[in-house]
């Protein structure tokens, strides 16, 4: 079991108010008329960053808990273990931001805040799957165990030769190693949504075997240690890990998904 960990939230993300204003949480006291805070909004009567940190919390393995943010999002978290960091201009300083401040840990577990669905044991199975030794470990799930968990939900897919995959929202990374790497952090945090991406950023060795689905979850694995100069590996999670919300179409199935669970 991994011991010692942190934990690094980035909540910063914004939506468009006119998108989701019917399911906005009237705790959101965002400075913007046009903008909600993502993080604030609700599925099941919780907000995001509550169901992120419960799970957390649940887990009972985080010696530290960052979140990145506003500071509208302080009542959600709790100290001394849980650290609210101000929030920066781009997705990828909020990641090195949260890194930073739990840099002296070996290995840190980093979350989007925007996963309605995520649990204890969700988190448990990632951690527990991640090989001793790898530097970056990537959450990835099956087509087939995803569409099970979440069928007809509005989500895509990377086809490789082992399969086709959605990309999670979790890493386990030691997190010295990685802010060594700050140029790539924002390279890769750009694309962690899309396989497709990665595939581009890899080079067009890697392209053209995607392309003709040739591409194995290996190859990725071995071209990001290339890359990187880490031991890297993609580590299959739960379901619950890798559905999160982009779009008005994925948080009203997940508004709707929870609100029918909860009946």
């Amino acid at each position: 079991m991994t011991t010692n960990l942190a934990v690094v939230i980035t909540a910063g993300g914004r939506v468009a108010r006119a998108d989701f204003t019917l399911n906005s949480s009237p705790d959101d006291s965002s400075e913007s008329k046009d903008y909600l805070i993502k993080a604030l909004l609700k599925t099941g009567g919780r907000t995001l960053l509550e169901v992120v940190l419960d799970a957390v919390r649940a887990t009972g393995r985080a010696e530290r808990t960052v979140v990145v943010g506003g500071a509208e999002l302080q009542c959600w978290v709790k100290p001394p273990r849980e650290t609210l960091v101000p929030e920066r201009m781009e997705a990828h300083e909020n990641l090195i931001a949260g890194l930073r401040v739990v840099a002296q840990y070996r290995r840190a577990l980093y979350l989007t805040s925007d996963l309605p669905f995520v649990t204890a044991e969700a988190i448990h199975r990632f951690l527990d799957a991640c090989p001793p030794g790898a530097q970056l470990c990537y959450a990835i799930v099956r087509r087939e165990e995803f569409e099970a968990r979440f069928p007809n939900s509005p989500s895509t897919y990377a086809r490789l030769r082992d399969g086709e995959f959605a990309a999670g929202c979790a890493l386990l990374v030691e997190p010295a190693a990685l802010l060594q790497r700050e140029a790539w952090i924002r390279h890769v945090a750009e694309r962690r949504k899309s396989l497709w991406q990665l595939a581009l950023l890899a080079g067009l060795p890697v392209l053209l075997k995607y392309v003709t689905r040739q591409l194995r979850v290996v190859d990725v694995e071995r071209r990001a240690e290339q890359l990187l100069g880490m031991c890297c590996r993609a580590v299959e999670c739960a379901p619950e890990l890798a559905y999160d919300i982009d779009t008005p179409q994925e948080y009203e199935y997940a508004r709707r998904l929870a609100d029918d669970r909860a009946d």
